[in-house]
């Protein structure tokens, strides 16, 4: 092992921490130590070690109490941890590895049962690193290019369109400047749709990693007259982007939602967009809501080109169905933060489309008091 693995040792005996050092450091590691759960806390939050070795039984704060903060600390909270224990039994065992543990040693244990158990457990966190580094490196390989398309795209409709008019203005025609005027209009409303999608998703990308914020999402109702407030900017953007304000068939009630208006909002807007994206102008898009129950009941329907769909799992961030097949607008995120918001909000979503026929998509979500 390289000399810049760190491993911190909780353990309030002195002998077995000190013993337990001069082992690892003869291994070639480097050890920093802790005499009781408090300390220890401090340590590694400074040290960020590559594994912690921790007694149970201690004075100030044990072991389950030094885990349960190592795991919400999101600076260490996935450094691998294995309790160091005199005894253990099913319970035991059950509350460490509800808490996050990731093995156990009994006490007493050999010097190479404790070099066993960290190199095979140093061995799956660089396992598990090497797969995270891939996907990631795909994923921001892809992010990458759909934040390049996506934002360059309008913003040379925006620029190009005006450096037209300042340049040329009087060689067109009044009906020839309100035709770029539009256009611009529509690159600028396309970028400002991908950028609020894009500040979402990592709005919610941060309060899935810091649990509290979530908060933010799951703590509003919707109720009044929110169902007008919809239907007109679902016609704003069946009108000026699509030019198809006469396909929307809307028919909400608007009773009481266990949702912020802001995410009911948003999870309308981008499913209707999407129907408007990927059916042909005259096909009808039906938009419904109703009181179902304890429940509301929402349906997009549209027979536009549909696509092919197993399961929710393969609804995921910057992944756009049928890509090859059709050229797309969007990050390829706006059904995977439907699909987030719905869940966060405790509803269901489920999704029915084939290729070339439509697609359906409808959503429960909990009415008042639920």
């Amino acid at each position: 092992m390289s000399f810049t693995t760190k491993i911190l040792v909780i353990e309030d005996e002195d002998n077995i921490r000190e013993n337990i050092q001069e082992l690892l450091e003869a291994k070639q590691y480097l050890v920093r130590t802790a005499n009781n759960g408090r300390q220890g806390v401090l340590e590694a939050i400074d040290f960020r070690p590559h594994l912690i070795l921790c007694d149970i039984m201690m004075p100030k704060m044990d072991g389950y109490k030094v885990l349960e903060y190592i795991r919400k600390t999101s600076i260490i909270q996935n450094v691998p941890f294995i309790f160091l224990t005199a005894k253990i039994d099913r319970n035991d065992i059950r509350q460490g590895m509800e808490l996050g543990a990731d093995d156990y040693l009994t006490k007493p244990f050999t010097a190479k049962d404790l070099v066993t158990a960290i190199e095979t457990r140093l061995k799956k966190q660089q396992k598990i690193i090497d797969e995270y580094a891939k996907v990631k490196h795909e994923l921001d390989t892809s992010a990458f290019a759909s934040y390049y398309h996506e934002f360059n795209t309008p913003l040379h409709g925006i620029i190009g369109g005006i450096n037209l008019l300042l340049s040329s203005r009087t060689s067109f025609n009044d009906t020839q400047i309100q035709e770029l005027l539009y256009s611009i209009l529509k690159s600028g409303l396309r970028l400002n749709h991908s950028l609020a999608n894009l500040m979402l998703f990592e709005e919610i990308k941060r309060a899935e990693v810091h649990t509290e914020l979530l908060s933010m999402f799951n703590s509003g109702n919707s109720s009044g007259k929110w169902a007008d407030r919809i239907k007109t900017e679902l016609e704003v953007i069946a009108r000026e982007i699509y030019n198809r304000p006469e396909d929307l068939v809307f028919d909400m009630q608007a009773t009481d939602v266990h949702i912020s208006p802001e995410y009911l909002m948003r999870i309308l807007l981008e499913l209707t967009d999407n129907a408007l994206k990927f059916s042909s102008k005259g096909s009808k898009i039906s938009i419904k809501g109703k009181p179902d129950g304890d429940n509301y009941f929402i349906e997009i329907k549209d027979s536009g080109k549909g696509f092919a769909i197993e399961n929710n799992n393969q609804i995921a961030p910057f992944k756009q169905f049928n890509r090859s097949k059709y050229e797309q607008q969007g990050l390829g995120i706006g059904l995977y933060l439907v699909k987030r918001l719905v869940e966060i909000n405790s509803g269901e979503i489920k999704i029915e489309s084939e290729e070339n026929k439509g697609t359906t998509i409808t959503i429960l979500l909990p009415s008042f008091g639920i």
